[in-house]
Order: structure tokens, then C-alpha cells, then sequence
């Protein structure tokens, strides 16, 4: 008996997939058969959109400082081009070298670790034991660098102007030529030398181009060979 089940079951199995067959290609041979005659939505509101771009024309408007190429430009021939980094007479670095130069000698030498500004409460032996001579090299090497920025400054507490950048690498140039020459064996020393020479080469090329009258201001003061 459980041979025959076993066969009823395998024939009733059979028998449907066969139905499931015939049943999907009749859907099939339907589909292909069906033709769309309508046209969608989204077609129409392509259609309409592509016909309205047809009928309008979009003309670009000009920007606001154009000058079309019919209309004649008049140039005055006696007309002169200052450079836009070129400033007044009256405030070029020229000029205020000697008046700055002259107010910082008149004024109080700096003290160490910032206490100048009250060296006027301070007791003369007291401010002695602050006065820079008792410094070390490094203090005098700072106090040295910011006076000379202070000389070359374009504004009150300028650290990144052209002619300040070169002041303060100059300044570093020299200890470190001081250095170099009583230690003849420090290679990494002279080659770090070398490399400021050519960034303080760059930087003069780069002052010349765009402020030449500062640039004769500087190199005149520090008394390089260019």
C-alpha cells in the first residue's frame, strides 16, 4: 500500500506542474499580445514642457560691468598707475625709520621676563637686578629681535608683515652665525644657516616685487649686498 500512495502522489504532483506550465504560458502569449494606445502622464508633461522650450527663447542677460565689444574705450594717455601697495609719503617706512629709531633710544632699556611696564614702581636696585646685563644670551637675543621688529613694524604689534619677518630672521642669522663660527663641527648647524639665507633671499625677491620702496628701506638698514 505504500507503493501505490507513493506513486498516486508522484502522478498528482505531475499533473500539476503541468497545469502551473500551461497556465504561465497562456499568461505569457496574453502579455505579449497586449499593445499600450494611451500615452502616460509623465510622457504628456515631457511633451508639454519640451514644447513650451521651443516657444520661449532665453536670452542671458549681461553681467554688470560689461562693455560690449562695438563701444570705443578712451584712454588718457597722461594717465599714471601707482602700484596698490604703494602707501603715502608720509607713512612709507623710509620716513619713520629715524623718527622710530630715535624714540626707542630715548626710552627705558626693556627689563627681563616682561617687566618693563613696571619699571616705575620698582626700586633702583631692584630694577638693577631686573636690568637685561644680567641676562643670558637667549634674553638678550629676544630683547634684541623685538626691538628690531618694533623698528620695522607697520602697525602697533606687527608680527607678520614682510620687512618684520625679514628683521626677525636676520636677527636669527646672526646668533647663529656667532654659533657657527665657534663651533666649526656643527654640520647640522650650517646647513639650518643655509636654509635661512635662501628664505630671507626669497622673502627680499618677494618685497621687491610688490613694496620696492621698503625693500631699498630694509636692505639699506641691514647693509645686505643685493
Amino acid at each position: 500500500m505504500s507503493l501505490v500512495n507513493a506513486l498516486n502522489r508522484s502522478f498528482h504532483q505531475l499533473s500539476v506542474k503541468a497545469a502551473a506550465s500551461q497556465g504561465l504560458l497562456s499568461s505569457n502569449s496574453s502579455t505579449t499580445q497586449q499593445i499600450r494606445t494611451k500615452i502616460t502622464n509623465t510622457k504628456k508633461r515631457r511633451l508639454l514642457k519640451k514644447q513650451k522650450a521651443e516657444q520661449t527663447t532665453f536670452v542671458k542677460p549681461p553681467p554688470t560691468n560689461h562693455i560690449p565689444k562695438e563701444k570705443s574705450v578712451i584712454i588718457n594717455p597722461t594717465a599714471s598707475r601707482t602700484s596698490l601697495a604703494q602707501k603715502p609719503e608720509h607713512e612709507r617706512l623710509s620716513n619713520l625709520l629715524s623718527s622710530r629709531s630715535s624714540q626707542l633710544s630715548q626710552e627705558a632699556p626693556p627689563l627681563r621676563y616682561n617687566f618693563t611696564n613696571l619699571a616705575e614702581e620698582m626700586s633702583p636696585k631692584l630694577r638693577k637686578l631686573f636690568d637685561l646685563t644680567n641676562g643670558s644670551s637667549s634674553e638678550l637675543a629676544k630683547a634684541q629681535k623685538s626691538r628690531a621688529m618694533q623698528l620695522f613694524e607697520s602697525r602697533p604689534g606687527d608680527t607678520g608683515s614682510s620687512a618684520v619677518q625679514i628683521m626677525a630672521l636676520t636677527s636669527r642669522i646672526q646668533q647663529m652665525q656667532k654659533h657657527v663660527a665657534t663651533h666649526r663641527k656643527d654640520y647640522s648647524g650650517k646647513r639650518g644657516l643655509d636654509a635661512m639665507y635662501v628664505k630671507r633671499r626669497k622673502m627680499l625677491d618677494y618685497l621687491e616685487r610688490k613694496d620696492y620702496d621698503t625693500y631699498n628701506t630694509v636692505v639699506k638698514a641691514l647693509g645686505l649686498v643685493r
